[in-house]
């Protein structure tokens, strides 16, 4: 027997639905595994209930679905406040000043903030807003891909290489980008530079390697 639905619900189920489409998730489960973080924001059957209006919202998860539409989380919830793009700001850090004996210090070397909407956000990453750092490369061992005076961004929650890819590392006083291949049958990783001038590092276990975080993106410098 299906659920007898409320107005209240049935209107929440529109602005959820509507507010999915305009991210282009063509249905609940499709945004579900773009946004949930593999469910660590919210689980696949409980936002299902949610978008279909069986369940109705409460301010938590009201909060947390706005986060990722980019929208105020009072319409969402009552469809009381008009429909506002909300604003995040992204920390720009000093990447010499930020590091030294090997540890990182993100919170005391902030330069500078990287302002946007949370939709053009999320057409980067979905990976939560504070766990993405801004640092101007230094050094010219990852040209041509990312030159010296490039800005990536860095997701500092990837501690451990999950993959190939492009990964920070902190090496003495210094932070370095360099692309990592991983052996899946032994564990053992190159760290590469994509200049070829600098030879390949090779080290048995991955586990071992002291990453910063994984460069999710970059922005050349022209001129």
């Amino acid at each position: 027997m299906a659920p007898v639905l409320n107005e209240k619900n049935v209107k929440q189920s529109e602005r959820m639905v509507s507010s999915r489409l305009k991210l282009g998730c063509r249905d609940a489960m499709d945004f579900y595994k773009k946004y949930s973080q593999n469910g660590r924001l919210f689980s696949y059957p409980k936002y299902q209930k949610h978008e279909s209006g069986e369940r109705p919202l409460n301010e938590k998860s009201a909060m947390t679905y706005a986060r990722i539409f980019d929208v105020d989380w009072e319409w969402l919830l009552k469809g009381e406040m008009e429909n506002i793009q909300q604003t995040i700001s992204i920390d720009v850090v000093d990447a010499v000043a930020c590091c030294g004996n090997g540890r990182v210090n993100f919170n005391t070397h902030i330069i500078g903030q990287q302002m946007m909407t949370m939709s053009a956000f999320h057409q980067i990453t979905s990976v939560n807003p504070e766990n993405i750092k801004i640092l101007k490369v230094v050094g010219d061992s990852m040209e041509p891909t990312i030159s010296n005076g490039d800005f990536v961004w860095v997701d500092i929650s990837c501690q451990t290489p999950t993959g190939d890819g492009i990964y920070m590392f902190c090496i003495g006083d210094m932070l370095v980008v360099k692309r990592v291949q991983i052996n899946p049958f032994n564990n053992s990783i190159q760290i590469l530079s994509d200049n070829p001038k600098y030879l390949p590092i090779q080290t048995d276990n991955y586990h071992e390697v002291n990453v910063i975080g994984r460069i999710i993106s970059f922005t050349k410098m022209i001129g």
